[in-house]
């Protein structure tokens, strides 16, 4: 449920963005749309799989190694994916340095995090 809550977030941060600040983001049109939301959220579940893998790894030894980037790299992954969006998916622009800061705050503020509560 949480993913595709998230999914959603994604659809409407990018959609907004577009729609009432477009001289900032452009986005050719809905298949850009979706297909923009879709990698975001693929690339996010890549990254929480290959972090879950590293914690368990840590009993190995190889986790110490791995854990710590993958630590680093979560703080700077939404502009990474935002930058390999706008470089590699035709119809999907992002202009200036602020909009790229702006995006990452508004898709962190709006991600939705939910913690399990079992009783």
């Amino acid at each position: 449920m949480r993913n595709l809550l998230n999914l959603l977030v994604t659809f409407f941060v990018f959609w907004c963005g577009n729609y009432y600040f477009n001289q900032y983001i452009s986005i050719s049109d809905t298949k850009t749309l979706i297909i923009a939301t879709v990698l975001m959220f693929v690339i996010s579940f890549i990254y929480g799989f290959l972090l879950t893998i590293s914690f368990i790894s840590i009993v190995v030894g190889i986790g110490c190694l791995t854990t710590p980037l993958l630590i680093v790299a979560s703080l700077v992954l939404t502009p990474i994916k935002l930058w390999l969006l706008d470089r590699y998916l035709t119809g999907f622009e992002i202009h200036g340095f602020w909009t790229y800061v702006i995006l990452t705050i508004v898709l962190s503020i709006f991600t939705v995090k939910v913690n399990d509560k079992k009783d």
